[in-house]
């Protein structure tokens, strides 16, 4: 095939790709304007992290330079903040505003975003073999190193973390293999070799990080994911409609903790007097958002909502001002939850650190459960202001700007219903954490829908 004709069959995949892309996320959200999804998009929040993300978190870790390895047969969850599959990202600060960037491989999405650019390997002339071949990869290491003498190398292999449980889709890798260690200490030497350690806290710091641009992203893929959540509520007809009926995560708890799910083999039909929760998002490649909801179908006769229902919503809200209060970037996520849970015990309720009624518990109180995680690209990874996961992603310090859900769960008592009878109200909305205090990039739940 000639080249020009390789050029169009390539440009036409794109397109294609491209549109088919494009024409599912209609399909999905109809006829609401969508983001910039593109890649382009996706180059300016790479630069814009290189630029204000990447100099605060190697500081911040006392790291100089940041050796990163990608292997090619494992996906690294770096790909697209660095954009690359495969081959050795190397940062290095050099005591200026930036950070030096340099990239030795043959598979780079936005060479634009690198200072150096090295596609045949680090001595930068072609070597028998391929890049794939792991004796080749670190060959002039040493004599890109020694040229900046960094102080502190970081590279990407853990030693206190454990990622197995720290993501809510595949886990996040734990970094280089035993081999790479030892090939990466061979080429740098015994001067530099000594020098090295694991870069593990740079990188969930880089994780954290975000930058305005993806908090645009986030606010307009949150009003679109409610444009969503209101058409999944309207669908709702007593009587008839199913959870399973409905797009998201449907689910209601009944008055005894019994929780029904859209994904039951026997889907629970929504009956008045139901009070049931939508949890929906929408979003792209690079970023997305959530919305909650909840609703209440009357019964026969009502008018409006009972007092039981006022109530609850009126706990939920005290429970959210105190964590809009609570959490602010700076803290650790382990100092922002004790101050969520001792501000929730001053207010009277009972801090419940899982998801379920506690029967040992002061059954006059009502119990709030607390789960706000990571959420942008990748989830749960950290910080997380939870009880849930490895302490280490408590003792994250949260980044301004940093994005999550702001979960957490009511379960007010009903007494004239009998011992142990509650009402259960879910949240999981989209937040920003700031110096300041929490922010919403656009409207959380606004209020429990009342259906007809």
């Amino acid at each position: 095939m000639s080249g020009m004709k390789l050029v169009l069959t390539v440009v036409c995949m794109l397109v294609t790709v491209q549109g088919s892309y494009a024409q599912q996320q209609e399909n999905r959200y109809g006829d609401v304007v969508l983001p910039d999804d593109s890649v382009e998009m996706q180059k300016r929040i790479r630069q814009a992290k290189f630029d204000k993300v990447l100099p605060r978190v190697m500081r911040d870790n006392n790291i100089d330079m940041w050796i990163y390895v990608m292997r090619p047969w494992i996906p690294d969850p770096l790909a697209f903040e660095f954009g690359a599959s495969e081959g050795v990202i190397i940062f290095t600060d050099r005591g200026e505003d930036r950070i030096e960037r340099a990239a030795f491989t043959g598979q780079l999405q936005d060479p634009d975003a690198y200072d150096i650019v090295v596609r045949e390997g680090m001595e930068r002339e072609s070597l028998p073999g391929t890049p794939l071949e792991m004796d080749i990869r670190f060959v002039g290491l040493k004599e890109f190193v020694e040229e900046r003498d960094p102080k502190n190398i970081g590279v990407n292999y853990l030693e206190t973390m454990a990622f197995g449980s720290t993501t809510g889709g595949p886990s996040l890798t734990d970094g280089i293999s035993h081999k790479d260690y030892l090939l990466i200490i061979e080429a740098l030497g015994e001067k530099y070799a000594g020098r090295v350690r694991s870069a593990e806290w740079a990188f969930v710091d880089y994780v954290a990080g975000r930058v305005p641009e993806e908090i645009e992203l986030y606010k307009q893929w949150g009003r679109i994911a409610a444009h969503v959540l209101d058409g999944e509520f309207a669908k709702v007809v007593p009587g008839v409609t199913k959870l399973s009926d409905l797009d998201g995560n449907v689910f209601r708890r009944n008055s005894d903790g019994r929780e029904f799910h859209a994904q039951d083999r026997e889907p629970y039909v929504l009956q008045r007097g139901d009070l049931f929760t939508i949890l929906n998002n929408a979003g792209g490649r690079n970023f997305y958002g959530e919305v909650s909801g909840n609703a209440y179908l009357l019964k026969e006769g009502e008018t409006e909502a009972p007092p039981e229902i006022v109530e609850v919503w009126k706990h939920a809200m005290i429970v959210r001002k105190i964590m809009v209060e609570s959490i602010k970037a700076g803290q650790t996520a382990g100092e922002a939850l004790q101050q969520s849970i001792e501000k929730v015990k001053e207010a009277g309720y009972f801090y419940n650190p899982v998801d379920y009624w506690d029967e040992d518990a002061d059954q006059q109180l009502t119990q709030v459960h607390i789960d706000n995680h990571a959420a942008g690209r990748q989830t749960f990874a950290g910080p997380r202001i939870s009880p849930f996961g490895q302490e280490w992603i408590r003792q994250m310090k949260i980044p301004d700007l940093h994005t999550f859900t702001f979960e957490y769960m009511i379960h007010m008592p009903v007494p004239k219903w009998g011992k142990g009878k509650h009402l259960y109200l879910a949240f999981h909305d989209g937040a920003v954490a700031t110096e300041e205090g929490v922010i919403f990039p656009y409207a959380p739940d606004q209020g429990i829908r009342i259906i007809r």
